[in-house]
C-alpha cells in the first residue's frame, strides 16, 4: 500500500469517526487524554454509488482542552470573547475506492479524500442540558494519490442539536441536519465522464456547475466508560434533486454512512 493511502486511512479514520457533539469543557473532565484507537467504518464507494465498503483502521487517539485551542472531536480554537461564538476547524473524508466491482468500472479509482476548513459556529438556543447552534463549514477538499492536489470546495450549512457531557462518564450527542453545496471542480472529480471511459450503459457527462450536492442528516455519540472511550456516527445522504443526479455514475439516491471507534486511554491529566 502506497505511503500516502496509509496516511489517507489514518486521516480518514479519525475525521470520520470524529464528529462528535462539541461542547465546553467542564469540570471534571480531564485536560488531557490520549491513547491507541480502532475505527470500524462502512461507506459506500462514493455518494451515489450502490457499492460500500467495510475497513477496520487503528487511529491515534486525542483530547486537548485548553483554554483558547481545544482538541475534542474537533479542533477549535476561541478567539471571541462572546462564549456562544466559536471558530473551529472542519474535517471530512472518503475512503480510497478501486474501481473495479463499482459504476466506475474500467474508469481511474478513486485516491482518498481529505476535507479541511473552517468552521463559524453560532449558538441559537443554550438550556441547561442541550443547545442548538447554526455551523457554517467551508472545507477544502484534497486528494491523495500518487501526488497531494487539491479537488475543489465544499460548503454543508447545518444546524446542531448538541448534548453536553457534564460528567467525565455521560454520553454526549448531536444530530445535525443541512444542505452541501460544491463547486463544479469537485463534484467532476467523483461524476465527470470522459470520452475514452464511454461505454454501452454509460454516457458521457460533465457538471456544467456547482450547486446543490444534496442533503445529510448525522447523528454521533461518544461517551467515556472506565479507561476506555466510546464513539461513533450514522449519517444519512440523499441526491435527490441535487446538479449531477443525472450522472450515470449515481445509481443510488440515498446514501448510508455509519463508524464507530474505540479508544483505550492510557494517559489522562
Amino acid at each position: 500500500m502506497r505511503k500516502h493511502s496509509i496516511i489517507a486511512l489514518l486521516l480518514c479514520a479519525q475525521l470520520l469517526t470524529g464528529q462528535m457533539a462539541r461542547a465546553d469543557h467542564q469540570p471534571g473532565h480531564p485536560k488531557i487524554e490520549w491513547g491507541p484507537a480502532l475505527a470500524l467504518i462502512h461507506t459506500p464507494d462514493y455518494l451515489g454509488s450502490s457499492h460500500s465498503q467495510t475497513l477496520l483502521v487503528p487511529f491515534p487517539y486525542l483530547k486537548y482542552r485548553g483554554d483558547i485551542l481545544r482538541i475534542d472531536d474537533g479542533i477549535e480554537a476561541r478567539l471571541f470573547k462572546k462564549p456562544g461564538l466559536v471558530l473551529s476547524v472542519s474535517g471530512n473524508g472518503s475512503l480510497p475506492s478501486t474501481s473495479q466491482d463499482n459504476e466506475r468500472s474500467g474508469m481511474a479509482d478513486l485516491d482518498a479524500l481529505v476535507e479541511f476548513g473552517p468552521s463559524l459556529e453560532y449558538r441559537l438556543l443554550d438550556e441547561a442540558e442541550h443547545s442548538l447552534w447554526l455551523e457554517l463549514p467551508l472545507r477544502q477538499a484534497i486528494s491523495l494519490g500518487q501526488s497531494i492536489s487539491t479537488v475543489g470546495r465544499v460548503l454543508t450549512p447545518r444546524l446542531a442539536w448538541r448534548k453536553a457531557d457534564p460528567g467525565k462518564f455521560d454520553w454526549k450527542l448531536r444530530l445535525a441536519l443541512g444542505p452541501i453545496y460544491a463547486d463544479r471542480n469537485y463534484l467532476n472529480h467523483f461524476y465527470a465522464v470522459g470520452a475514452e471511459d464511454v461505454t454501452a450503459t454509460r454516457a458521457e457527462y460533465q457538471a456544467d456547475s456547482g450547486g446543490y450536492h444534496g442533503f445529510r442528516i448525522d447523528f454521533t455519540y461518544s461517551r467515556r466508560i472506565g479507561t476506555f472511550w466510546l464513539g461513533g456516527f450514522i449519517r444519512q445522504d440523499s441526491l435527490s434533486g441535487s446538479v449531477i443526479e443525472n450522472s450515470p455514475l449515481v445509481s443510488q439516491h440515498e446514501n448510508l454512512t455509519a463508524g464507530i471507534s474505540l479508544a483505550w486511554v492510557i494517559s489522562e491529566h
